[in-house]
């Protein structure tokens, strides 16, 4: 005891009155402290945006606060207190909980609670696998659909070039005449043109004899 308080309870000659005394002064102390863990214990709820199990080890920790002062609490009510603190997107599974006809201890929705957010976390993985297969699928569609749009275009284009030579005379399709790039003359080509250097005479004497 220290000597403050010596000072203030050695007038009282029985060890009993002086426990009377001192359980009398600091048991409001007790009193508040059971109230404040039971007001955490209460008002704990669950989140979205933290893992679920490391909320569930701070539930357990306050449970344990509240024993630990001397009050009784049953598992069955840890375990339903448990229930009531799904966060939001949990809430069908809360329902599914709720309604089973058995009682379930503390630890039976706990282990529930770790095997479905393993299921969560794993369909999060194949959805986002899958997601993501199918971005580079449609990357990788663009430019073959570009190389065929530009394929399909030059092959108008030579279609158009063709039909656009051959013109129709009568209803008889009528080729363009050859003219010579040499003489600037229609009815041959720059080969056959007697004016070419280098050409045969023959060929100059029979070119002069048809223009003669």
């Amino acid at each position: 005891m220290s000597n403050p308080l010596f000072d203030l309870f050695v007038v009282f000659k029985s060890a009993k009155t002086i426990w009377t005394k001192l359980e009398t002064k600091n048991g409001s102390d007790d009193a508040g402290k059971k109230k404040y863990v039971v007001a955490k214990w209460l008002q704990f709820q669950f989140v979205d945006d933290k893992p679920i199990m490391d909320q569930v080890h701070v539930y357990e920790n306050l449970c344990a606060e509240v024993l630990n002062e001397g009050m009784k609490i049953c598992e069955i009510l840890q375990a339903n207190v448990l229930i009531e603190k799904f966060p939001p997107s949990w809430s069908y599974y809360r329902n599914h909980l709720k309604y089973k006809k058995k009682d379930l201890t503390l630890q039976e929705p706990i282990s529930h609670m770790r095997t479905e957010e393993t299921n969560r976390l794993n369909d999060k993985i194949i959805s986002l696998s899958l997601n993501s297969s199918k971005a580079n699928l449609v990357e990788s569609d663009v430019p073959a659909n570009k190389d065929r749009f530009k394929e399909n275009n030059k092959k108008d284009q030579r279609q158009g070039k063709n039909q656009n030579q051959l013109k129709k005379t009568n209803g008889k399709i009528q080729k363009p005449k050859v003219v010579c790039y040499v003489c600037g003359k229609p009815g041959h080509k720059a080969y056959q043109c007697y004016q070419r250097k280098g050409a045969p005479q023959t060929n100059q004497k029979h070119a002069g004899q048809n223009v003669r």
